[in-house]
């Protein structure tokens, strides 16, 4: 997700972060991936961004395999889901 709207930005990356079927996925692990250079530099709303000295906010999410789950995590991860939907 990508945004030049700070409080979008904070909301979708509150309620991602939130939700426990995603996960953050590291700046370290996005930083030589060409597709979060494109979306920071070459969509058209990117070039818009920059050429009016804007600032955008990124993140990078991904869901949580859960076939890698069992036991006692599964458990655990059961109940979060609970929760969450509560």
């Amino acid at each position: 997700m990508i945004s030049d709207v700070k409080d979008l930005y904070d909301w979708e990356a509150e309620h991602l972060e939130m939700h426990p079927l995603f996960e953050r996925v590291s700046d370290e692990e996005t930083q030589a991936d060409p597709c979060i250079r494109f979306m920071r530099e070459g969509t058209d709303e990117a070039k818009k961004v920059i050429k009016n000295e804007g600032s955008m906010w990124h993140g990078v999410y991904r869901k949580r395999d859960l076939k890698a789950l069992e036991g006692p995590s599964r458990e655990s991860f059961d109940k979060e889901m609970a929760k969450f939907f509560e």
